[in-house]
């Protein structure tokens, strides 16, 4: 699995996105068969990608805390940190 698909997976199972639509959109920044397009090619996601994911996963860190919630704030923190690892590293 790469780091797309598990950043859906837990953001879907963790009721973070509605689904591979919505994660295309918010998440990624992009079109909305995005992730869908991508996953049926078992393509990986640029850097721009990468880096849009993990901004955003960083807001929505920032946005779960000021608003105490704080399993959803564990879950991005974990995920997010993961993303930025592997963009820092070159496994976008």
């Amino acid at each position: 699995m790469n780091a797309l698909q598990h950043a859906y997976i837990t953001l879907k199972s963790n009721d973070l996105t509605d689904g591979q639509y919505d994660f295309s959109r918010k998440w990624l920044g992009r079109d909305r068969s995005y992730y869908g397009s991508m996953k049926a090619r078992q393509r990986q996601a640029g850097l721009r990608t990468m880096l849009a994911l993990a901004g955003n996963l960083t807001k929505a860190l920032v946005r779960a805390k000021a608003e105490r919630r704080g399993n959803d704030a564990a879950v991005l923190e974990k995920l997010s940190g993961r993303i930025w690892d592997g963009v820092m590293a070159g496994r976008a």
